[in-house]
Formats: structure tokens, C-alpha cells, sequence
């Protein structure tokens, strides 16, 4: 294969997942492969729908539209719950100079106050934007993320 009279060595083909597949252990080990080999994989019958797609969209593009001094109000925790701005992370030190050119929003379930479990890394309460500067953001998009969890 060539490419602008080169030839092309290493060629790579996105994975990808069919989650219908009977066969789970090999839905488990190419999803696998692919987050070890480059960290991108596509996933087909999946059973989300279109529209909870599209929702999922609309609500994020509503964060990421916020000005950056609203979006550093909630600048990523400990618990690794939050916002991460362009160039806050860095994925792979050996090969990067620079963070990664993405910005980030991550929340996880939320466990009662008290809870043991909100002891450990990644467990803790979810950071929100203010009712003021997003009203109904929270509600909306925690269903969507409950949603998606239980794959509705």
C-alpha cells in the first residue's frame, strides 16, 4: 500500500465490538487489545438508541459552550470527578511534550454521605455547575448518565 509515493508500514484498523455477539469472551478480548493497542474502538449493536445519543450531545455541547472561567469553578478533584481543561492531561508522558489536546467533564455514580466505598479513588460525590448557570444541567444529565448505565 502506498501512500504519497511512500510506502505505508504500519496501517491500523479501528476494532470493532459487536456487543451482540454471543460470544462474550471474545467481545471482552478485542475490547481489550484495542484499549492496549491504541486506546480507540468502535462499538456496534449496542442497543442505545439514536435519540439517547443525540441527548447526550446536546447536553454535553451545554457544558463545554460555558465560558472557561465557569468550567475552572469545577476543575477536576482527588476523586478524579470534574472538569479537566485542554492540556491538563497527559496520557502517555514517555511520548507527549504537551497534555492531551481534549477537555474533559467526568462524573460517576454517587453513593450516600457516609458511605465507606466514597473512601476509595475514583468514589466520591459528583462536581455540578450551579443551578444559575445551567438550570436543569444536573437532573437532565445525571438521568442520561443512569441511562447510559444501565444501557437504556
Amino acid at each position: 500500500m502506498e501512500q504519497n509515493g511512500a510506502e505505508a508500514d504500519n496501517v491500523s484498523i479501528l476494532n470493532c465490538i459487536d456487543l451482540s455477539s454471543p460470544d462474550i469472551h471474545k467481545s471482552v478480548s478485542l475490547l481489550k487489545q484495542a484499549c492496549m493497542d491504541c486506546g480507540f474502538f468502535y462499538v456496534v449493536n449496542h442497543g442505545i438508541s439514536q435519540e439517547f445519543m443525540d441527548e447526550v450531545f446536546a447536553q454535553s455541547e451545554k457544558f463545554f459552550k460555558l465560558p472557561l472561567n465557569e468550567k475552572m469553578k469545577l476543575l477536576r478533584n482527588q476523586k478524579h470527578r470534574g472538569y479537566t481543561p485542554i492540556l491538563d492531561e497527559l496520557l502517555d508522558p514517555d511520548s507527549q511534550v504537551h497534555g492531551d489536546y481534549k477537555e474533559g467533564y467526568y462524573i460517576g455514580i454517587e453513593l450516600p454521605e457516609g458511605d465507606p466505598e466514597n473512601e476509595k479513588p475514583f468514589y466520591g460525590p459528583n462536581i455540578w455547575p450551579e443551578p444559575d448557570v445551567l438550570p436543569g444541567w444536573r437532573q437532565d444529565y445525571g438521568e442520561i448518565s443512569w441511562r447510559g448505565i444501565r444501557g437504556s
